[in-house]
């Protein structure tokens, strides 16, 4: 029989609470002491309370103890470890929109402002009308007639002034194109413009010099009174100021220009009252004839005159004002 130690005591004493005395509990000292006849038993050998310290633990693990290798679990991995997540995760999550009780809490409180400001406009509106006077809703009622019929009267006086644009657009593309009809015309006439169309040629040969300026005046008025419209002689455009000259050393002269035999008319107008008007006896080619001259006519569908004559300002006339003239 072994003496109890006083520096060790029993299982039951170790798992009371800290902190809280037991007078009443005996210790096996004190027991042995008050009886010493009666046997002791040899205290069970004391269980470790806590685990074993880490700093001890890891010492094995570095000298290659067996907790080293059994059941050792493998290194974790260092994105798992810092808690980053895989690159196509957090695109995923910035492209796909999560729902979350937040948002949906703030689309619900937008609904019902939204909802409360219509209908307090609305309450509002049906408050001011409803408020007003019978006298005050029928003048609202006046005015808002005659604000309607004013408004027609501007639309029908735009639509008015619509038309006029219209007509008076119309007006000045009509007056434009005649005053190119009439531009053109006087340009045929006083021999500006190249014209073309059917008429005569007329050509006179005069080998002895016998047909005189005279002859070729005849022959320009007789195909004026048969209602030419343009006439060249030899290259030089005849119009209403246009002179003829016998020539100093024999031939013409046409508007200071020298022409010579033979001779050719161009004139643009009716081929048969042309030709009708220049052959009728004793007329202006008979007189060609008797002259000692030839002379050969000849219709034709399309004759063209290119030569033009050049206009020059008048140095005494000058247009009448339109307010005169009509009076």
């Amino acid at each position: 029989m072994s003496p109890a130690r006083p520096d060790q005591t029993s299982a039951g004493d170790r798992r009371a609470e800290p902190g809280r005395s037991t007078p009443d509990a005996p210790t096996a000292a004190s027991s042995g002491a008050a009886r010493p006849d009666a046997p002791t038993e040899p205290d069970a050998p004391a269980k470790p309370d806590a685990p074993a310290r880490p700093d001890a633990a890891a010492g094995r693990e570095a000298s290659g103890g067996p907790a080293a290798h059994a059941g050792a679990t493998p290194p974790a991995d260092p994105a798992a470890s810092s808690g980053e997540r895989p690159t196509h995760e957090r695109w995923r999550s910035l492209l796909v929109p999560r729902l979350t009780l937040g948002h949906v809490a703030v689309a619900l409180l937008c609904a019902g402002l939204g909802f409360a400001v219509v209908a307090q406009v609305r309450q509002t509106q049906e408050d001011v009308l409803s408020g007003m006077r019978q006298d005050d809703l029928v003048r609202l009622l006046d005015e808002l007639t005659q604000r309607n019929a004013d408004l027609s009267d501007e639309q029908e006086e735009l639509r008015r002034d619509l038309a006029e644009l219209r007509s008076s657009t119309t007006s000045r593309e009509a007056a434009q194109e005649a005053a190119e009809i009439q531009a053109r015309t006087r340009g045929v006439l006083a021999g500006t413009l190249p014209v073309h169309g059917p008429g005569v040629r007329v050509e006179i040969e005069d080998p002895g010099g016998g047909v005189r300026a005279q002859v070729f005046v005849t022959i320009l008025e007789e195909l004026r009174n048969a209602g030419v419209e343009s006439v060249e002689l030899s290259g030089q455009r005849l119009t209403a100021s246009s002179w003829i000259l016998d020539g100093p050393e024999g031939g013409l002269v046409v508007d200071g220009a020298v022409v010579d035999s033979p001779y050719e008319w161009l004139a643009i107008g009716d081929p048969a009252t042309l030709s009708v008007a220049l052959d009728i006896p004793g007329g202006a080619l008979a007189s060609v004839r008797n002259a000692g001259g030839e002379v050969t006519v000849t219709e034709e569908e399309d004759l063209r005159i290119t030569a033009t004559k050049e206009l020059t300002e008048p140095e005494h006339a000058t247009p009448v004002p339109p307010e005169e003239s009509d009076g």
